[in-house]
């Protein structure tokens, strides 16, 4: 039989020994679960370091610790005190509890007081503090907080006060609202499971002094409730109620009002809970919580409602006109458009010769080609290989042989879904990069209907005047993902040689984290789960190791304060690529100002799905293609937010009279912006409050034309519209006001109506953009009184005219497809040309060729093989100064005699044979481009020596 001694040995809980094993394994397991976790923040920091930006990662960084470590605290500090009191209070009750959990619990409290109070207090703080870090941006800006230079009209405060501060303190308020809300219920647990609380009994179910202690608690969230009414007071300048947001006559004449009784109430129920802890009952805490539910009721949604529809309904028009007013200034500045310089345009149809004599410049500079379907007659061209493809193309201004020229250009990008084999070594080692781009006049066509390329091939070739590239290799692109590991044993691929080898190389630049040690490689196996990066014999202590190489995934990364333009375009410099890439600041707190409408955006557009109603492209960033190198200049220093952002990242950001000038010639106005401005603009280029209630002058962007028809797709709605929507176009032109075609940005508007059935032309919008001003805009209005046709009215008239229809019945079949380019708004003075190309490409195996331009000049449609052709039917005369419209030859200067021209002929077969060997397509095309052009001067020298004869 067992002894006492040896019953209460076996009772004993574990030893000392085996409480610390196991907690060496739970540390074990804990860390082995977060070994990822580390490799990435280790990583990240190797990152950020090599990029010069370690000031973003450690800011950020700090940020979201002081956050949590003070808001921990403050909660562990605040939860712990309240329930050691409340169980210091429970175990001096009297023991006479029935429940035998209250037993077990003060039998254990009385030896271990502080477990469970430091457990649930330890528990909850991770949940309730966890909030904390996600406000970081808000803390930044808060800390920085900037004047704007304006105020707001209902409460006299400075806007900055709403974009800076107000967030994080309705943050604040919420956030101890549910701190002290967790507080009272695990109190009350505490109170429970000593005795305080026994819910069982019929009398005295609370002792008095855990009524006094929740009384305490309760007073504490009734004051945090009264400074958050006073606070809920400024959200009224963001009210939806009225017919404009900002606060309305209902917000301003009823709802303030009860917020401020709100504010009272809640003060007197704080009052009458400080007074219940000496009291200790529980008549005053119910008489406050019924005081303020029926306030908050009666007051706070009832009656405002009345007020809304007795009052300020039947008399819409003029109760909101003040508040009106106040939404379109707001609204004006917070979008940049208050100051937008407005000509009148009449948008005639002259047909005097003089007419394009006067615009020569603008003639010759029109562009033809887009940057949509154009993509995939790139890509047949000019992208060579498999493993390599033209992700998208941009339109921009360049000077070609000294002349200002819209060129389109393409980034040759790696394509790693189509690589020869899908080995590691291949994917990560040896095809690393794209190479160099193509480049053509925009507003020139080969004979045979295809860009004249004056950047081409492999190697990347110039010609014309275009710039050279001496670095052309691209590690930093669009779309592209995963990681890839340069300058190891195993050479890259640059492009592969006509004889079957391969032109390769090893990287000589700065990008990515150098893998300098066996720590940084497990590092980086841990983060990607890949353990080649570990053991991988190819890789040395100078191998650098890229990731993050989609540039606005990037961006994104370097600087995540700002959001980012959906179109990165590229510039060629001193040799090298680099991308630019449109950087916005934002915020939905300033107020009175209208929510923006992004419905004109492509969905992709990280605009698209963000909520604000301020914007301004504040920064351009420059990516270099070769090292990933970021270069953040400000290209707006008024603007407020970005000077918080200066002051919190003060060495990040670059003014823009940094920028190199090669780069900054090449600023464009951004089409995520105009896209925005130019939906807000229709509306709110009405000033006067009486007539924008109206809505009689309000304009709407116009459909988008689609091969000459109107589909469904994305919607613009104010009042109820909804219709698929124009994309801005950048096109070269002289807008009135300016002495040269500049690279511009245009939407065209058209007459609001509910259907929107209204597709005459009433303004168009243009964005410019100089190293100077980065975002300037200029509008053309024209007259009411008359009808001029809109882009969906002009793409009707090309498919009706019968000339047109004609051609596209005859070459949209026997396997061929016809579609119809952007149609490009060109100002000829006073006088309005609208140009679009026609593709024909194959069904079987699609490289789409502009075949024929088309015209329209007021009713006038012409369609001719060259844009010159269309000029002298619509002017009568052909303009001798329009270079580069008519079809160009892509081949220098031939021999004039017959032999010359068959030796050359001869000579070009040859080169495209071998092309076609080594899988050259591009240099193939070439060729018998310029045989056929060829052909076609011996054909004409023929000709002419028959009617000589």
């Amino acid at each position: 039989m067992r002894v006492p001694q040896d019953m209460t040995r076996e009772r004993r809980g574990p030893s000392r020994a085996q409480l610390i094993l196991v907690g060496v394994v739970v540390i074990a397991i804990v860390l082995l679960l977060s070994l990822k976790g580390l490799a990435v923040f280790f990583t990240d920091y190797l990152w950020f370091s090599n990029y010069h930006l370690g000031e973003v990662w450690s800011g950020v960084l700090l940020a979201k610790v002081e956050l949590w470590v003070v808001f921990a605290a403050i909660y562990l500090a605040g939860a712990l005190t309240s329930m050691v009191v409340a169980q210091r209070q429970g175990l001096r009750q009297p023991a006479d509890h029935d429940d035998e959990l209250v037993q077990r619990y003060r039998a254990f409290a009385n030896r271990r007081r502080w477990v469970l109070p430091v457990v649930l207090a330890v528990v909850t703080t991770l949940i309730v503090a966890s909030q904390a870090p996600a406000e970081w941006k808000n803390w930044l800006l808060f800390g920085h907080s900037e004047s704007f230079p304006m105020r707001d009209p209902e409460f006299h405060v400075n806007v900055g006060f709403y974009v800076f501060r107000l967030p994080f303190i309705e943050f604040l308020i919420s956030w101890f609202f549910l701190a002290a809300a967790f507080t009272f219920v695990l109190t009350a647990v505490v109170g429970y499971l000593t005795g305080s609380i026994q819910p069982q009994r019929r009398e005295q179910r609370v002792a008095p002094s855990m009524k006094a202690h929740l009384s305490v608690l309760l007073a504490v969230m009734a004051l945090i409730k009264a400074i958050g009414y006073y606070f809920q007071r400024y959200q009224l300048d963001f009210s939806t109620r009225g017919f404009v947001e900002g606060a309305s006559y209902t917000d301003v004449h009823a709802q303030l009002p009860a917020i401020n009784l709100l504010i009272f109430i809640s003060a007197v129920a704080c009052v009458l809970f400080v007074i219940n802890i000496f009291r200790q009952g529980w008549v005053l805490p119910v008489i406050g919580l019924g005081l303020w539910a029926f306030i908050s009721i009666v007051l706070g949604a009832i009656y405002p409602a009345i007020i809304q529809k007795f009052v300020v309904d039947p008399a819409q028009g003029q109760k909101e006109l003040p508040y009106i007013a106040r939404n379109i200034a707001a609204t004006r500045y917070a979008y940049d458009i208050a100051d937008v310089p407005s000509e009148p345009y009449s948008a005639t149809a002259n047909t005097s010769s003089s007419v394009e004599q006067a615009n020569l410049d603008s003639l010759g500079a029109a562009r033809l080609w887009g940057t949509s379907t154009p993509q995939q007659t790139f890509g047949k061209l000019q992208a060579i290989r498999s493993y390599y493809q033209f992700p998208s193309l941009s339109i921009e201004n360049d000077t070609i042989n000294g002349k200002p020229t819209p060129v389109i250009i393409g980034v040759r990008e790696l394509n790693a879904a189509n690589l020869p084999a899908q080995s590691w070594v291949n994917q990560h080692l040896q095809f690393t990069h794209g190479y160099g781009v193509a480049l053509a006049p925009a507003n020139e066509i080969s004979a045979a209907g295809n860009p004249i390329f004056l950047i081409r091939d492999l190697p990347p070739t110039s010609s014309g005047g275009a710039p050279t590239l001496t670095q052309p290799q691209v590690y930093y692109g669009q779309g592209l993902s995963g990681y890839v590991i340069a300058d190891s044993r195993q050479a890259e691929i640059d492009y592969q040689l006509p004889d079957g080898a391969s032109s390769e190389t090893h990287y000589a630049g700065s990008g990515g984290v150098r893998l300098s040690s066996l720590l940084v490689r497990a590092a980086f196996a841990m983060r990607f789960g890949d353990i080649n990066i570990l053991v991988s014999s190819l890789l040395t202590t100078h191998s650098r190791i890229m990731f993050e190489r989609d540039l606005l995934q990037r961006v994104e990364m370097a600087m995540p304060v700002l959001h980012y333009g959906s179109n990165p375009y590229p510039v060629i410099v001193d040799g090298h690529i680099d991308w630019v890439i449109n950087g916005y600041t934002t915020t939905a707190n300033f107020p009175y100002s209208e929510q923006a409408n992004t419905q004109a955006l492509s969905s992709s557009a990280p605009l698209a799905n963000t909520s604000f109603n301020y914007v301004r492209n504040s920064v351009k960033v420059v990516v270099n293609a070769y090292t990933g190198a970021m270069h953040f200049y400000v290209t707006d220093p008024s603007d407020p937010i970005i000077q918080a952002y200066e002051a919190a990242f003060p060495h990040v950001f670059q003014p823009v009279s940094a920028m190199p000038a090669a780069i900054a010639s090449h600023l464009r106005y951004p089409s995520d912006l105009l896209a925005v401005q130019s939906a807000m603009y229709g509306i709110y280029h009405v000033t006067n409050p009486s007539t924008f209630y109206s809505g009689g002058n309000a304009w709407s962007l116009s459909a988008q034309p689609q091969n000459g028809s109107i589909s469904s797709g994305s919607s613009f709605s104010f009042g109820g519209t909804s219709q698929n929507l124009m994309s801005p176009i950048y096109e070269m032109a002289k807008v009135p006001g300016t002495s040269s075609p500049q690279l511009a940005l245009m939407e065209a508007f058209v007459p609001f109506s509910q259907s929107g059935g209204q597709q005459n032309l009433t303004g168009l919008l243009f964005g410019e953009a100089s190293a100077s001003d980065p975002t300037q805009l200029v509008a053309l209005t024209t007259p009411s009184s008359g009808q001029i046709d809109g882009p969906a009215l002009v793409a009707s008239r090309i498919v009706s005219a019968t000339n047109v229809s004609q051609e596209i019945t005859l070459l949209d079949q026997h396997g061929s497809n016809v579609s119809l380019g952007g149609l490009t708004a060109l100002p000829l003075g006073q006088n309005l040309l609208w140009v679009r190309p026609m593709y024909v490409s194959s069904q079987a195996n699609p490289l789409p060729e502009i075949k024929e331009v088309i015209g329209v000049y007021g009713t006038q449609v012409a369609m001719e093989p060259t844009f010159a052709g269309v000029l002298r039917d619509i002017f009568g005369v052909v303009p001798s100064g329009v270079q580069g419209s008519s079809r160009t030859s892509t081949t220098a200067t031939v021999p004039s005699s017959a032999a010359g021209l068959l030796a050359k002929a001869d000579q070009l077969y040859s080169e495209a044979q071998a092309a076609l060997k080594s899988g050259n397509l591009g240099a193939y095309q070439s060729d018998i481009e310029q045989i056929g052009q060829i052909l076609s001067e011996l054909k004409a020298a023929s000709v002419t020596g028959k009617a000589a004869g």
